[in-house]
């Protein structure tokens, strides 16, 4: 997979919107996904790592993505469609119903791994500004990120 021509609008081969080693949350107000943005700068990210996109936004850059894919990558998408587990649809949903994205890199997209301790730094600041579906994209598989964090040294 790869970034395609933006890092900030990350693309599968197929043309499919998929942030790699991204975490997105959905924002529902407008002004708490800004204050987001500036808790992610003092945080230390750096701004071309962060990105809120507006619902419209977020629908406009699906339709062109749809409108740029070649053949072959309709193809391929109509069967990524039919079986797609990684909840990007919901995103779309969310989008629709007038909510916003932010997306946050947990590390460079060349790395096949992020550190867990920074993506739960990630939906922690997130988690503060009412971020919710929460979501990590690795490189092979999406996981939601919970909000409770499970204390690994607890015996079950």
């Amino acid at each position: 997979m790869t970034q395609a021509y933006h890092p900030k609008f990350p693309q599968t081969p197929t043309g499919s919107l998929y942030p790699i080693n991204y975490v997105v949350c959905v924002v529902d107000d407008l002004e708490e996904g800004r204050q987001a943005l500036e808790a992610f700068k003092d945080a230390g990210y750096d701004e071309n790592t962060v990105r809120l996109m507006e619902g419209q936004e977020v629908l406009a850059k699906i339709a062109e993505l749809e409108q740029q894919k070649n053949i072959f990558q309709r193809f391929l998408s109509s069967f990524q469609d039919a079986t797609d587990d990684t909840g990007t649809d919901v995103f779309s949903f969310e989008a629709k119903q007038g909510h916003h994205l932010l997306f946050v890199r947990a590390c460079d997209a060349s790395l096949h791994a992020c550190s867990p301790a920074e993506v739960w730094q990630i939906r922690e600041i997130m988690g503060r500004y009412h971020g919710r579906t929460i979501k990590f994209f690795s490189p092979w598989w999406v996981e939601d990120v919970h909000t409770v964090k499970q204390n690994k040294t607890e015996k079950h």
